[in-house]
């Protein structure tokens, strides 16, 4: 386990210096306007943090292609892996190898230009001008040192982590609602974003209240934030809370 958190921390040294590069390249992520959707933007959202192995940003499309720009504004050392551009929607991923005493680490960072995509059609979410509108510019511990980064929302957050769902996005789902409780508003801007709104409410019902309600979820939750924080009564809160939305 140490050395799987060194290799770790060393990953997140790095993608740190990515994203002051990035910073400085996009003038505050202004230029152009970038939010950041993964497990890092969970950190202005939650007091705890986890390691992610990847840093995910998002953006809205342009007449042509805000990811052709971002191609030339790369830090050094890192090559593109994926490119695709389809309709509306873009992708861009980039990795780096990083040598880490006798080892390899790869840092990748994925750009999806918009929409927000899962592993299935449905599972699209549009980037619109309110999401872009309402993104905060917030201060968050990356490799130690405090970083200011762009996020969306705690409304539009908590649906793009619902629509992805993956085991990570659903302890981060009841890190969320430990927190901060439900967002209000959601039934308006579900419908706003998603293409296909039945996804949502599907991935609460089917996917993530089954989860949590697994025997050996509160052990992996407390894991992944290497805390005693949170307690059984606090997983029953969060089934509740969530049962609410599928009703």
């Amino acid at each position: 386990m140490p050395r799987a958190i060194e290799m770790m921390k060393r990953r997140e040294q790095e993608i740190l210096k990515a994203i002051l590069h990035l910073s400085d390249r996009t003038e505050g992520f202004a230029n152009p306007q970038l939010i950041m959707i993964g497990g890092y933007a969970l950190r202005a959202f939650t007091p705890l943090s986890r390691f992610t192995r990847d840093c995910d940003f998002a953006l809205r499309k342009g007449d042509g292609w805000n990811i052709d720009e971002l191609k030339m504004l790369l830090p050094a050392g890192y090559s593109i892996e994926i490119e695709e551009k389809r309709g509306a929607y873009g992708f861009l991923r980039c990795t780096k190898s990083v040598k880490h005493n006798r080892e390899r680490i790869r840092v990748s960072m994925d750009v999806m230009e918009g929409e927000i995509r899962g592993r299935k059609p449905e599972e699209a979410i549009s980037i619109d001008e309110t999401m872009m509108k309402n993104r905060k510019s917030l201060s968050i511990p990356i490799a130690g040192q405090p970083t200011t980064i762009t996020v969306p929302d705690y409304l539009d957050y908590f649906i793009i982590k619902v629509v992805s769902s993956r085991a990570s996005d659903i302890r981060d789902i009841a890190s969320l609602v430990h927190g901060k409780g439900i967002p209000s508003g959601l039934e308006r801007r579900v419908q706003q974003i998603l293409p296909h709104p039945e996804v949502f409410e599907t991935k609460i019902r089917e996917r993530i209240m089954p989860e949590i309600r697994r025997a050996t979820f509160l052990d992996s939750w407390k894991g992944i934030f290497g805390t005693q924080r949170y307690m059984e009564e606090d997983r029953k809160k969060i089934i509740k809370q969530l049962r609410k939305l599928t009703q």
